[in-house]
């Protein structure tokens, strides 16, 4: 009996933190992603690359300039796409940072933790550690059929 597998793609991309380098950033997460799942996972998968690169581009080095490296793996095998962020910036676990009440008054909410929540929301596994002098993010979402 012969089997078939279906290798795993992965992409990479490492810029500075500047600003005008956030739109590379998202070009290439909808470049990578622009054809799996359905339509919806897309648009989450989107937001989450958004929402955790533009923390890093803002938080991670406190306005000093550093860098980000973004990795993309596409798992048609199983159905999976999983993106690694990671950054030399401060030790940070986005995973641990207190979600505002969202039933409270939009006055009283505490700034920010809305994107990592949309990101927790979006995707199927996450995985924070710190590990020789970076702070590394996996998420993982697996797709709905289209």
């Amino acid at each position: 009996m012969l089997k078939f597998e279906m290798e795993m793609s992965n992409y990479g991309m490492e810029v500075l933190t500047k600003a005008n380098n956030m739109d590379r950033v998202m070009d290439f997460v909808e470049l990578c992603i622009k054809d799996v799942g359905n339509p919806r996972d897309t648009k989450q998968l989107t937001l989450v690359g958004e929402e955790l690169a533009f923390n890093i581009f803002q938080y991670a080095y406190d306005d000093a300039p550093g860098t980000f490296l973004l990795k993309i793996f596409l798992c048609p095998e199983q159905n999976k796409v999983t993106m690694e962020f990671r950054d030399a910036g401060k030790p940070y676990n986005p995973l641990e940072h207190k979600i505002s009440d969202l039933d409270a008054h939009i006055s009283d909410r505490e700034i920010g933790g809305l994107g990592i929540m949309l990101s927790k929301k979006f995707t199927d596994t996450q995985i924070y550690k710190y590990e020789n002098g970076h702070n590394i993010l996996l998420v993982e979402k697996y797709l709905k059929s289209s």
